[in-house]
C-alpha cells in the first residue's frame, strides 16, 4: 500500500488537513497504472491507411481490460462481442429491442480524425475497435503479456510514478499488514478495503431512517491521517525537510523495512480530532 500525504493545511476551512492521506494505491493499482502507460496509444504508430498498427502487446491489453470487441461487417452493421461472454450482437442504424444503433461509417470516420484513436483495420479491410473499460481486469496476465512483449519487467515497476513536484508538496509513504505464524510475522500487502478505506471522505453519521432527500453532511476532506511530525524516525525524513517545498521527499521503504499500517495511519473519529 502507498499514500500520498498532505503537507501543510490547505487554505480554507474545507481544505485538505496536514497530514491528510489524499489518495491510497494498492500494489494492483500501481501495477495497472504503470501498465496502462507502458500500453498507451501514443506509444503504438498507425498504418499508411491511417488505422492503428495492431501492435500484440496493445490488442492483448484492449482485449484484457475492455468489455466488447467491435467488428465492422460491411457497410451497414458492425458485430458486437462481449469478451467477457463471447455473446455477439449485430448492430446499425435502426435501433435494436434495447434501443441500440450505430452508424459504422459517420462513428469510425469521427474517431480517425483523433491523432490518438484506436481504430485497427482487418486483413479483410473492415474496421474494428474496442469498448468498455472492463472493472476485473487480471493484472497478472496484462503483464504476463508486458514482459513478453517488451523487456519491461512487473517486479520493477511495484511504486507509484509520483512527479517531482509531488513529492516536493506531499508525502510519499508505504505500509504493510502482517500474516502471524505464531509470534512472528511477515509483512506483506493489505488488501484493497483497507487501502480504500484511508481515503475516505468524513461524513456525518446518517439517522437511523433516511429520508430519500437525505444528503451526507460534509465533516471533514478525509477520515484518515498521517501523523508525519511523530513519525520523523520510521519515514527517514525530518518534519524541516518534509515542510520545505524545495526539497523532495519519498518515505517509501522496501518491504522488509515497512511499518505496519497501525502505526503510521490514524482514524481522526477514534483521535477525537472530528466528531461525526
Amino acid at each position: 500500500m502507498e499514500v500520498i500525504v498532505k503537507i501543510n493545511d490547505g487554505p480554507v476551512a474545507s481544505s485538505y488537513k496536514d497530514g491528510d492521506i489524499i489518495q491510497a494505491f494498492t500494489l494492483d493499482e500501481i501495477y495497472y497504472h504503470h501498465a496502462q502507460q507502458k500500453c498507451h496509444v501514443k506509444n503504438f504508430g498507425l498504418e499508411t491507411n491511417g488505422s492503428r498498427t495492431p501492435d500484440p502487446l496493445l490488442i492483448n491489453f484492449l482485449e484484457r481490460t475492455k468489455t466488447y470487441k467491435f467488428e465492422r461487417i460491411n457497410s451497414n452493421y458492425v458485430k458486437r462481442t462481449n469478451l467477457i461472454t463471447s455473446e455477439e450482437t449485430i448492430l446499425g442504424k435502426t435501433p435494436n429491442e434495447d434501443g441500440e444503433r450505430i452508424n459504422p461509417y459517420e462513428y469510425i470516420t469521427r474517431r480517425l480524425k483523433n491523432k490518438n484513436h484506436l481504430i485497427f483495420r482487418a486483413a479483410n479491410g473492415f474496421a474494428y475497435w474496442y469498448g468498455k473499460s472492463r472493472s476485473d481486469v487480471d493484472i497478472n496476465a496484462v503483464w504476463n503479456d508486458i514482459e513478453t512483449y517488451s523487456d519491461h519487467l512487473k517486479s520493477e515497476h511495484s511504486s507509484f510514478p509520483f512527479s517531482d513536484i509531488e513529492k516536493r508538496y506531499f508525502a510519499a509513504i508505504n505500509t504493510s499488514g502482517r500474516s502471524y505464524t505464531g509470534d512472528s510475522f511477515t509483512r506483506v500487502e493489505l488488501s484493497g478495503d483497507t487501502v480504500h478505506t484511508r481515503q475516505e471522505i468524513a461524513l456525518e453519521n446518517p439517522p437511523e431512517e433516511i429520508p430519500e432527500d437525505y444528503d451526507p453532511v460534509f465533516v471533514a476532506k478525509r477520515r484518515w491521517f498521517v501523523p508525519y511530525w511523530d513519525l520523523t524516525t520510521s519515514l527517514g525524513n525530518s518534519v524541516d525537510d518534509l515542510r520545505n517545498p524545495n526539497k523532495e521527499c519519498d518515505c517509501r521503504k522496501e518491504m522488509d523495512e515497512r511499518e505496519h499500517i497501525d502505526i503510521l495511519t490514524f482514524d481522526k473519529v477514534a483521535e477525537g480530532i472530528v466528531s461525526i
